[in-house]
């Protein structure tokens, strides 16, 4: 079963790990300075993103959602949920934890109707209208729309193996069947440093761009279900 390596929030807690080194003088102790130094670097820089980009992320929800926005302060992303009825028993989100102590979340199946758009409304990317898009493997759509789409799914802390794992996500229960949610999310948890051009709409999204996304969730359950 597919695991996805938890994402390690502002790099508090990353784990290292080397790949075997056929040479006898390999310094591990610098490798994983240099790791340390790059992992520093990158929380800096999502740092000084997030600054610039909170203003208008902050503006957009607020005035698109009014007093249903909700913000993530540890994400930086800003949402509405429309929570469904009828959840009494939610799809449990399951995890496994790795020989190096590294939390791992296990991907799901899902049925949904989502849309991406950029802030002026424009959309870049959506299910065929009335064909709700399947994903037997959650991982396929993840890898296409980013780490923005694990925070809107998974729940703020999952149990794993006995242990309450916090993982950052925006609804406690996790997305569950019929509940819809939309965020807006800084571009480094999107894009980021790439333009994306292969959506429905063949609109491009420009380098370091926040985007839009909504997701009306039909089914949820195990992988390959």
């Amino acid at each position: 079963m597919k695991k996805f390596t938890k994402f390690l929030m502002a790099f508090l807690c990353m784990g290292i790990v080397f790949a075997s080194c056929n040479k006898n003088d390999f310094d591990y102790e610098k490798a994983e300075r240099e790791q340390i130094e790059k992992a520093r670097l990158e929380k800096v820089r999502r740092d000084s993103l997030k600054r610039i980009q909170a203003p208008l992320l902050e503006q957009y929800a607020k005035t698109k959602w009014g007093d249903n926005a909700k913000y993530s302060d540890s994400t930086g992303i800003w949402y509405k949920v429309d929570l469904a009825a009828g959840n009494e028993t939610p799809y449990v989100y399951k995890g496994t934890v790795n020989g190096y102590g590294q939390a791992g979340l296990a991907s799901w199946a899902a049925t949904l109707n989502f849309k991406g758009e950029l802030m002026d409304g424009t959309v870049f990317d959506q299910n065929s209208e009335g064909i709700p898009a399947v994903y037997t493997d959650i991982t396929k759509a993840i890898n296409i729309y980013k780490q923005a789409w694990v925070q809107a799914f998974i729940p703020t802390i999952v149990n794993i193996q006995g242990k309450d794992i916090r993982f950052e996500g925006l609804l406690p229960k996790g997305l569950q069947k019929n509940d819809k949610i939309s965020f807006i999310s800084p571009s480094y948890f999107t894009f980021d440093q790439e333009e994306y051009k292969t959506g429905s709409t063949k609109v491009t999204v420009p380098k370091n761009t926040p985007v839009v996304y909504t997701i009306e969730l039909k089914t949820i359950g195990n992988t390959g279900s």
